[in-house]
């Protein structure tokens, strides 16, 4: 009988941390390379502006090297990710710098190269460059009819994309309502503000045509696809090292022209070229999450039961498609109704282009918009209806014995027990006595509010996703690869494309193999950081979209099988018993009911060095690297289909008093209660779950990018932009964080996604605030000043 420990599920401690605790990790700022000169960019002040002239003389008189858009522009070639969009996108000729055209303030037109930081940045300063300002756009509902002014003239307008979804019965749904509610919500871009900025490291190879690339990119296997286009190669030709990363949340997927545009510059001067982003840079260029402006309905019976769902949904992309419209794709397809049991689904979507930065992936990209809108339908609904908010959530929520659940869009729901989940969390905020304390509040003239939210994520992203943009796309699926080995002393190693940036996958991956084979964690070997000359990756390698507890991890356990298979075969013929008698446990393989075994360096010593006496036509070795793709059902030509493996799940429950005199918010009691599956490793969960709820958290009450009429951004420094500290936000006495966990039905340990959130706390929060006020909050950004200005306090 076993005695191993059962390491699935134990909180043991980061194996990664020591090094980060001793100093000793490796970030990209600290990598420096012999004969290395610095980058440093030239940025346009304007949102919208022609560049007529660019004067170098005076940074070339400094001593440094100047690349004008022109010269750049001339030898590249455009990045190609709007080439699948179809018409009118593909239009678009995204260059790794403007184009004759800024688009958005902070867009490069020039790159400055010196021989330290400092010099590089100086002479940046000093390329004089002339531009002819055009009128900006910056609002989407004007830049959505205007067709005299346009981001890309090209285009011949400026919306991007545009489809209609339906799906399931809607117009039924509506005719057979006895109510429906109707209102305009807007829900604002903010970004999620990483502690380590972008940078990259390049150098060029010229004698063998190739290109090294140190970045702190998360996807690297996306990026060598846009950076080979962009430098006129293949991916073969560049290899990507992703040292570790303080931090991506998203905002680090979208970087890949500045990786070509370094890339360039190594080329060009010989040298290796080193760029760290400034964190003016970041906010104002980098990436902010999808801002969306929504005209939602929401068809229901006069008891509260809810029938179908519609919107107008225009979505600000900023200046070009960078990854868009997948953000979008995830609101009206995998997330589209959340938790609620809908039978129709309706939205038409305008993608529309705006002289602001790009938009990119940031944290439950896309999800938190929709679960947004959704909950505060709902929320309105209850209002309206005269039913209690958590009433009318648990008279529509999908059911426990619903599950595998499939929504109107065919997203196919994990299992899951969301009655259960808001039963919990109704039970830990004591619902019914803040009830009854409201009521007491109230009378002595005290605005006291309880909103409930519902987040849902969904991971991993199945790419068939893009061919609703374009049906001949040649996208479809999701890989992960996986590498296991066994030595012949029987250490384990192990790898795979993921590109960890904080979320201990180091750790987690040990130790779940270790409970497939039976060993101590500390006998696993994982692979830090990535590189595409050791780990094994495929096009879609990386971290982005949860994907790491579905992907990763069931690329881990595809290739534990496979080796658990060679290992029995070996062990089966070297004891001289049928392969079906052994099992492997405590290190070993048994016999079973037996003490009799040979333990796993034994028979890595036969699989590697007695290899003459191996089973006839059995390849020598323990090693195994494998790719691993879930089985997703072909998408319906309408566009019906499963996205998504799983669909964590979070219930957040806020009780909040609003000052009347000055807008303020207070937290008097907040509950979140969170279903990510099977936990791996339960100290890792919590830093995730704690994580997410306080990007969310400050995406309500405190970050906002905000942009005047000109498209200046207002908020570039931390001065302006607020990203909250620990004395921001809400001690343990008053935020309580539990669990409701139930497995997932289709990844390889039962499994989700956990660290996004899905949007909970915005939505828990702008609920309690209208519950407090009496009054409909329609804007997802909830500071004091935002409260006082957009609601009249009665």
């Amino acid at each position: 009988m076993s005695t191993q420990r059962r390491w699935i599920g134990y909180p043991l401690k980061r194996k990664e941390d020591l090094r980060f605790i001793k100093g000793k990790g490796l970030f990209i700022d600290d990598i420096s390379l012999p004969n290395m000169v610095y980058a440093s960019i030239v940025r346009s002040p304007y949102a919208h502006a022609v560049v007529s002239s660019i004067d170098t003389s005076r940074a070339e008189r400094m001593g440094a090297r100047v690349f004008t858009w022109e010269e750049i522009v001339e030898e590249t070639h455009p990045l190609g990710e709007n080439s699948w969009l179809g018409h009118p996108a593909d239009k678009i000729k995204d260059y790794i710098v403007a184009s004759g055209k800024a688009r958005f303030q902070g867009e490069p037109v020039a790159l400055v190269v010196s021989e330290s930081m400092g010099g590089a940045k100086d002479a940046a300063e000093m390329v004089e460059v002339d531009y002819d300002p055009l009128k900006p756009l910056v609002d989407p509902e004007k830049a959505l009819d205007d067709r005299t002014t346009l981001i890309h003239k090209e285009m011949g307008t400026n919306v991007a994309w545009h489809r209609l979804f339906k799906f399931g019965d809607v117009d039924e749904a509506f005719a057979a309502a006895d109510l429906v509610v109707r209102d305009r919500f807007h829900f604002h871009r903010f970004t999620s503000a990483p502690l380590e900025t972008s940078g990259v490291v390049a150098t060029y190879d010229k004698h063998t045509d190739t290109f090294t690339i140190w970045s702190n990119n998360q996807r690297p296997g996306f990026c060598g696809t846009f950076v080979g286009r962009a430098l006129g190669t293949t991916p073969d030709r560049i290899r990507f090292v992703v040292p570790d990363i303080g931090g991506g949340f998203g905002n680090k997927t979208n970087t890949y022209p500045y990786l070509a545009l370094i890339a360039y510059a190594a080329k060009k001067t010989g040298r290796p070229v080193k760029w760290i982003e400034e964190r003016r840079e970041h906010l104002a260029s980098g990436v902010a999450g999808n801002e969306v402006i929504s005209y939602a309905e929401l068809a229901l019976k006069s008891n509260g039961r809810i029938l179908g769902f519609r919107q107008k949904l225009i979505a600000d992309e900023g200046a070009y498609m960078r990854r868009e419209p997948l953000g979008i794709l995830n609101m009206n397809t995998r997330v589209a109704a959340t938790v609620y049991d809908v039978k129709g689904y309706q939205t038409e979507v305008f993608c529309v282009l705006t002289n602001k930065a790009p938009i990119s992936p940031n944290r439950s990209y896309g999800k938190m918009q929709q679960a947004w809108t959704v909950e505060r339908l709902v929320n309105q609904a209850a209002r309206k209806i005269g039913v209690d908010p958590l009433e009318i959530r648990l008279m529509n929520v999908i059911r426990p014995e619903q599950m595998p659940y499939t929504t109107p869009t065919g997203a196919v729901h994990d299992g899951g027990n969301y009655v259960g989940m808001l039963n919990k969390a109704k039970s830990l905020i004591d619902y019914e006595e803040w009830r009854r304390v409201q009521k007491q509040l109230r009378q002595q003239g005290r605005y006291v509010g309880i909103g409930i939210g519902i987040g849902m994520d969904a991971n991993p992203a199945n790419m068939s996703i893009f061919r609703l943009v374009n049906p001949h796309a040649g996208i479809s699926g999701d890989t992960e690869a996986a590498l296991i080995e066994i030595n012949d002393r029987g250490g384990i190693l192990a790898a795979t494309g993921s590109v960890p940036q904080g979320q201990g996958h180091e750790t987690t991956i040990a130790q779940i193999i270790a409970d497939e084979f039976g060993v101590n964690p500390e006998n696993v070997t994982v692979l830090p950081r990535f590189d595409t000359l050791t780990h094994p990756h495929t096009s879609y390698s990386g971290t982005y979209a949860s994907r790491f507890s579905v992907m990763s991890l069931g690329a881990v356990k595809q290739a534990v099988d496979k080796l658990k298979d060679k290992i029995l075969k070996i062990a089966a013929h070297f004891l001289e018993v049928n392969k079906a008698d052994l099992e492997i446990r405590d290190g070993g393989v048994y016999v079973k009911g037996t003490d009799r075994h040979m333990t796993l360096g034994e028979v890595a010593w036969k699989a590697w060095r007695d290899v003459g006496h191996l089973p006839e036509g059995m390849e020598p070795g323990l090693r195994v690297e494998t790719v691993y793709k879930p089985n997703y059902a072909e998408p319906e030509p309408n566009g019906r289909g499963n996205y998504s493996l799983t669909y964590p799940v979070s219930v957040n429950i806020a009780v909040v008093e609003v000052d009347p005199e000055t807008g303020a918010l207070n937290i008097l009691k907040y509950v979140a209660v969170d279903d990510p599956g099977v936990i791996i490793n339960p100290l890792i969960a919590e830093g995730q779950i704690h994580g997410a709820w306080l990007h969310q958290y400050a995406g309500a009450m405190y970050e906002k990018m905000i942009y005047d009429d000109s498209g200046q951004l207002l908020t570039s420094t931390f001065m302006d932009y607020l990203a909250p500290t620990a004395a921001d936000v809400p001690g343990s006495d008053k935020v309580k964080f539990e669990l409701f966990i139930t497995p997932s039905l289709f990844s390889a340990y039962g499994s989700r996604g956990v660290g996004e959130g899905g949007g909970a706390p915005l939505s828990a929060l702008a609920n309690a605030v209208e519950d407090a006020l009496g009054q409909p909050v329609n804007h997802a950004f909830l500071t004091p000043e935002s409260i006082y200005r957009s609601v009249r306090i009665k």
